[in-house]
């Protein structure tokens, strides 16, 4: 089997990879214990301790999720979490012989699109204010971060493209949408948007194992959401590259008006 090393093992999809994702060795790594069979109680603030960990435990892949996921997360906690810990899975990947990083990034990345017709419209339930047809952000539209949050992750991609680039370490960066406990997009806080970002438990599994399991992964962008009806990112390289379709729809949950 497989060994793998997830980062950030005791958060909500930490959780869900150990409950849906099988058929590998799982290891957490995480500041507190987790439900995993093995977890390792660490941060990433040490690089000779990441390397000590990866090699010893003979780890191939790395989902990397480990991080301040606030979007109102301060420079402080961004720049040691979210950039310098993320250079220090990087390195210690490198060092270690890891093939592969699947990394939790975000969709705040590109998350000034909102603020632009027809997704400004479309995250606010304005479905009849759209003139026509729209075309979905691609993973290659221009970086538009809308946080230090999202700065911060996108240094993680494009960290990611530099150590495919020189060391030949395959890296998938996930561009995550709303995944939420109850996996219910109709009882959410901020209801109208999160029709359009919403991505299920199945799909956010899936997409991961897709990762796992391919072959064809170089450095690539994915964007972490479901089948929606009015999502505003594109999932067609999900097809092309992993043979993976999200399933999940969250116009099946919206309640009557």
């Amino acid at each position: 089997m497989q060994n793998i090393l997830v980062t950030g093992s005791s958060g909500l999809i930490g959780g869900i990879i150990q409950e849906k994702i099988h058929s590998f060795n799982l290891v957490g790594l995480d500041k507190v214990s987790s439900n995993y069979p093995k977890t390792i109680i660490s941060d990433l603030s040490n690089l000779t301790e990441l390397n000590k960990i990866m090699t010893t435990n003979n780890i191939e892949t790395v989902i990397h999720l480990a991080a301040d996921g606030s979007v109102k997360g301060n420079w402080y906690s961004n720049k040691l979490n979210n950039i310098e810990g993320t250079w220090n899975i990087f390195e210690a990947s490198r060092l270690s012989g890891v093939k592969k990083i699947i990394f939790a990034s975000t969709n705040h990345v590109i998350g000034m699109f909102e603020n632009d017709y027809p997704y400004n419209e479309i995250v606010q339930g304005n479905y009849n204010n759209l003139k026509s047809d729209y075309v979905h952000i691609k993973e290659d539209s221009p970086i538009r971060p809308d946080s230090l949050y999202g700065t911060s992750k996108a240094f993680g991609e494009n960290l990611g493209r530099y150590y495919y680039e020189n060391y030949n370490l395959r890296v998938a960066c996930l561009r995550i949408g709303s995944v939420i406990k109850n996996n219910n997009p109709s009882i959410a806080n901020n209801s109208n948007r999160i029709f359009s970002t919403w991505c299920s438990h199945d799909d956010i599994a899936g997409l991961i194992k897709a990762c796992i399991k391919s072959n064809n992964i170089t450095f690539n962008i994915f964007f972490g959401v479901s089948n929606n009806k009015w999502r505003i990112w594109d999932i067609v390289n999900q097809k092309k590259v992993l043979n993976f379709t999200p399933k999940s729809n969250a116009e099946n949950h919206r309640e009557a008006d």
